[in-house]
């Protein structure tokens, strides 16, 4: 028990940490000063606490450590509260319909959306854009974020002709006649995204606000917010580190308090960031809970998009081999910057190729200065066995999304197949000692982390009727809790993070489950909620 006596005691079945193969638990744990000082039995914590505090009893509620989202775009999550919602769109035209329907209810400026997927469009004439909304200048983003639909208005903003050369690291599709067809790849994007006007600063606030609300309503404490592609489009005193970075410290009073946010920028602003004398896992000055957090580079793009860099040709599509976006050299000299800065990378690859040459970067780069968290690598959806290894030998996390395994299994059957045993190879990279930390990638899957532990354990989403998916690379429910909660602490390098052990920060959820029922993995994930979420152990901001 530390010195301080508690002042708040929340009794229930506590999980104090998912540690695999052997829960740690407790009945009871003392609070004081945002941290917990005592755990055991609850006559004990109680007794020992100080008088008058404060006594909890959540029941027969689990209470667990605050589950991490490693991998969230908070800013993108919020702004889709208000964008054209297409990933439920029946096909090309039901996209149409929903982008008509917006752009009635706005009249002017640009339309936006996200959510659509190469099977929507696939067969139908790419003018169904320009139908739905006219001479409007329309930039929707696919549903794994590496492609965009662009009206001819929108292209004619950017400059994009049949004369527009293919920019270093993406692609302009285009007819047989040179045209652009109105879809762009990965950095080809950018052509027409800093012309696209964004929420920002006040206006974002009911959005964000809302977010917020949400993600504690899932017993969610804490996230990684995994930044943006440029450092164009920021805002603000931060602006010259990106979009996200500067929209969230511009309302960083809405969100310091209510949530442990680790602030990623993008690669671009890694020399401003070093310059500005942040390190990653450095507090933001005048705030409690922001702190700066990894600088991103995309290695490739992504399997819905056809743009993941593979060593052997997809086997769906025109059976390419996707995109590299950054050569060994590229990625060279920045691990020279960030090293330098004390700034960890967390570096997007997808695809096995990709994996393989960022991991190979890593192994050439200088150590990490002594208090940089281990560098990421960002989804680790296709590995090579030969290179799963490296993630333990070299101190890399492994940063998972297990939804995404679940949404992407007929992609993988059909556009990876023959390689189905290396992907989201959660088991064998445990196997060989990799740190795995585990997030949603939301707004492109749910931000739900009871649907992200229900994959991790069965591959498959609730609602499908077939059988779990590859299931010897499948993860146990400590297994699971853990890289949703240790697993972020430890990549950190925050050793009083993702546990309520004494001295641990007391950021925890009271569920609507008991702790023997998640411990069985007897729960179903649509219905399981946070009835009381905490950060130091309040829910004040």
């Amino acid at each position: 028990m530390m010195d301080a006596r508690a002042d708040l005691v929340i009794r229930g079945q506590v999980l104090l940490a998912a540690v695999p193969g052997a829960a740690e638990r407790a009945e009871a744990i003392g609070i004081a000063n945002g941290r917990v000082v005592s755990a055991g039995a609850a006559r004990d914590v109680i007794d020992g606490a100080a008088p008058r505090a404060r006594v909890v009893d959540a029941g027969a509620a689990a209470v667990i450590p605050g589950l991490h989202d490693f991998h969230v775009h908070l800013v993108g999550l919020a702004r889709a509260r208000v964008a054209a919602v297409l990933d439920d769109a029946a096909d090309a035209r039901g996209v149409g319909e929903r982008l008509r329907a917006q752009a009635a209810e706005e009249p002017s400026g640009w339309i936006t959306g996200r959510g659509w997927t190469e099977a929507q469009l696939r067969g139908w004439p790419l003018s169904l854009l320009e139908e739905a909304v006219g001479e409007r200048p329309a930039f929707v983003t696919s549903h794994d974020g590496h492609s965009a639909w662009a009206s001819a208005a929108a292209r004619r903003a950017a400059g994009i002709s049949g004369a527009a050369p293919d920019p270093s690291g993406g692609r302009i599709e285009r007819a047989a006649d040179g045209e652009p067809t109105g879809i762009l790849r990965e950095t080809a994007l950018d052509l027409v995204a800093a012309h696209v006007p964004r929420l920002q600063g006040d206006p974002l606030r009911p959005a964000l606000e809302a977010t917020l609300a949400e993600l504690a309503g899932f017993g969610i404490t804490g996230a990684s917010e995994a930044g943006d592609y440029t450092d164009a489009n920021g805002i603000g005193a931060d602006a010259e580190l990106g979009d996200s970075y500067s929209t969230l410290t511009d309302l960083g009073d809405l969100v310091d308090g209510r949530l442990r946010l680790t602030l990623g920028i993008p690669v671009d602003a890694l020399a401003a960031a070093v310059r500005r004398g942040h390190r990653t896992g450095q507090p933001l000055a005048g705030r409690r809970t922001l702190r700066f957090g990894w600088a991103k580079e995309y290695a490739d793009g992504a399997l819905g998009s056809g743009t993941a860099a593979l060593f052997v040709p997809r086997t769906c599509g025109d059976g390419g081999s996707g995109i590299l976006r950054v050569t060994g050299e590229e990625l060279d000299r920045l691990f020279v910057t960030a090293r330098g800065g004390g700034i960890g990378l967390a570096i997007h690859a997808i695809g096995d190729r990709a994996a393989a040459e960022v991991l190979a970067a890593i192994r050439r780069a200088e150590a990490r200065p002594a208090g940089t968290p281990n560098d990421r690598v960002e989804h680790a959806q296709l590995v090579r066995a030969e290179d799963r290894s490296l993630f333990s030998r070299l101190g890399v996390t492994a940063s998972i999304q297990p939804i995404h395994a679940a949404a992407d299994r007929d992609l993988v059957e059909s556009c990876w197949d023959g390689r189905q045993a290396d992907t989201y190879a959660w088991r064998s990279l445990l196997d060989v000692g990799a740190l795995l930390a585990a997030g949603s990638d939301a707004p492109v899957e749910s931000v739900n982390p009871w649907l992200g532990i229900f994959a991790a354990l069965h591959r498959r989403l609730p609602a499908d009727g077939r059988g779990d998916w590859q299931p010897k690379q499948s993860m146990t429910v400590l297994e699971a809790l853990h890289a949703y909660t240790l697993g972020s602490g430890l990549a950190m390098g925050a050793v009083d993070e993702g546990h309520l052990r004494i001295g641990a920060r007391a950021d925890l959820a009271v569920l609507t489950i008991g702790l023997d029922a998640l411990l069985a993995g007897e729960f179903d994930p649509a219905a399981v909620r946070s009835e009381l979420t905490m950060v130091d152990g309040s829910t004040d901001r």
